[in-house]
């Protein structure tokens, strides 16, 4: 764990091949295992104004033992960040992926996909990169040729996501105006090409049968309605294929035993790590929300499981007080009057608002000292984490708890001729929000992610990895001493210290002390 690029997929990268290393087992799974990696920060990282190469995601490794050997691994993602696919703030990108296509396709292949200069297309802000950066996305995107031949991905499979990708970037392009003869809004003149460059059958559909006429004022707010389902289109196709990868990844590395055999078991987390950017949104929440509960799990092991060891074996001991994080759990998670419950329970009324969710909270929470109201007509509310306060934009929040697609939509992606795109179709009932339970067939929404991980971490026996960022500037071989001493505090490392230096390093059964 760690702030957001102080390097826990690097560690988690060298902690693998230390494992491996060590087991000197199957040598061509260690390769397959490491091999992966390129593939998924292709599609599950992004530049980000505090780390060049941030993750988007969670992952959870599980290597599986027989006999001190790995036999096989098992990757499960938490939480995509769907949202950059359409949306970028200043100083940022969109997955890597794009841009690597930009620098590694051919001319031939660009034309195939229907590609044209990247300056062009709305979703990758006409961001593009030196010549010399051009040249290392080059050469990343070979890597990632590489592994999805290595993964096992055919290739027709390969033509068809960088179809399905190239189609997205077409999708963003497109834009919606007013019809005069019935009232509706269409796709714009202008964006044909674009439509067509994208997928005709699916688009099509983008076409809102919503009354309006061109001096209504509503118009605009039809239009708005169609770019919604139009992004919601880009944002539920990429997080298809980021899934078919990890599916594939799966495939590879499954264990070859015996299902009779019971396997041991190691984990390794790597989790977004804690954010603070100028505009902090419903992703942000999500995030520091996750970052809370393992705070709050590090905590437990720590300290509670520690001293309460030290309490019922009658040792001597001074308790050593922590910055417990369990009330800004309990304003989050608490149900049924948590932050979580009420976004979800605003999500189920269709007339509710961001607006209205904003003043639920502020009636709710007031005098919670983890709480602040916005002041003047700022949209938002801050919470106080356990790593600081941090102010969120509300805007976008029932938008994005509810993360639907339109029904005709759905039919559409049942019926489509590219394979990939089949599974997509959800069962026909509302999807669940954030705080309840269970999606089809993407990766599961995070109140019930963040249930299933917890529920794995406190039946393991666990080790904790902190991540300290050296600087916020991204510089190497730099130390902010001001930096590092505000994780170290708001981490609890400094009282983690003092506990591992008074408390009772060796355990011996009572066995192994009288044998000794």
């Amino acid at each position: 764990s760690g702030e957001s690029g102080a390097g826990k997929t690097e560690s988690t990268k060298l902690l693998l091949q230390h494992i491996m290393n060590l087991c000197k087992g199957n040598a061509q799974l260690e390769q397959q295992i490491l091999q992966v990696n390129p593939l998924l920060e292709a599609f599950g990282n992004a530049q980000t104004v505090m780390n060049d190469n941030s993750s988007r995601f969670g992952k959870y490794i599980q290597l599986r033992f027989q006999k001190n050997t790995v036999q096989g691994a098992k990757l499960s993602e938490y939480l995509l960040e769907k949202s950059r696919v359409v949306q970028q703030d200043t100083g940022e990108r969109n997955f890597h992926i794009f841009y690597y296509m930009f620098a590694g396709l051919s001319s031939e292949e660009k034309e195939m996909y229907g590609l044209l200069d990247p300056s062009l297309y709305r979703y990758i802000s006409g961001r593009f990169g030196t010549q010399e950066v051009a040249q290392r996305w080059k050469h990343k995107y070979q890597e990632v040729c590489n592994a999805l031949d290595m993964v096992g991905f055919q290739e027709q499979e390969q033509v068809d996501m960088q179809a399905i990708l190239a189609g997205v970037l077409s999708l963003g392009n497109v834009t919606f105006e007013p019809e005069e003869s019935n009232g509706s809004v269409k796709v714009s003149e202008a964006s044909w090409g674009w439509l067509k460059a994208a997928a005709v059958d699916v688009l099509s559909q983008l076409v809102c049968r919503v009354p309006c006429s061109p001096a209504s004022p509503s118009v605009s707010c039809c239009c708005s309605l169609c770019a919604d389902a139009r992004d919601s289109i880009a944002k539920v196709v990429y997080a298809r294929v980021f899934g078919w990868i990890v599916c594939k990844i799966n495939e590879l590395l499954a264990e070859n035993v015996d299902p009779e055999v019971e396997l041991r078991e190691i984990g390794i987390l790597d989790i977004f790590g804690f954010e603070n950017f100028a505009v902090n949104r419903f992703e942000q929440f999500c995030i520091n929300l996750a970052n809370e509960q393992l705070q709050h799990f590090f905590n437990h092991h720590i300290f509670q499981l520690e001293q309460a060891a030290y309490k019922e074996e009658g040792l001597p001991w001074e308790a050593i007080t922590f910055n417990n994080n369990e009330p800004i759990l309990n304003l989050l998670l608490a149900k049924p009057l948590g932050l979580l419950s009420l976004l979800d329970e605003q999500s189920a009324f269709p007339q509710a608002t961001d607006k209205t969710f904003v003043d639920k909270l502020n009636s709710s929470f007031k005098g919670n000292l983890h709480f602040q109201a916005a002041r003047g007509r700022v949209l938002g509310f801050s919470i106080i984490h356990y790593a600081g306060k941090v102010q969120y934009a509300a805007k976008g929040f029932l938008e994005k708890n509810r993360d639907t697609l339109p029904a005709n939509v759905r039919g559409l992606f049942i019926n489509s001729v590219t394979p990939l795109l089949v599974p997509l179709h959800i069962r026909h009932e509302p999807r669940p929000t954030l705080a309840s339970v269970k999606c089809g067939d993407e990766a599961p929404v995070l109140g019930h992610s963040l249930m299933v991980l917890m529920e794995r971490m406190y039946s393991a026996n666990p080790h904790f990895v902190r991540c300290i960022k050296p600087n916020s500037q991204k510089e190497p071989a730099v130390l902010d001493n001001q930096v590092v001493l505000l994780q170290l505090r708001y981490n609890g490392l400094l009282e983690t210290i003092r506990i591992r230096r008074h408390g009772f390093s060796w355990r011996p059964s009572f066995e192994e002390f009288a044998e000794r």
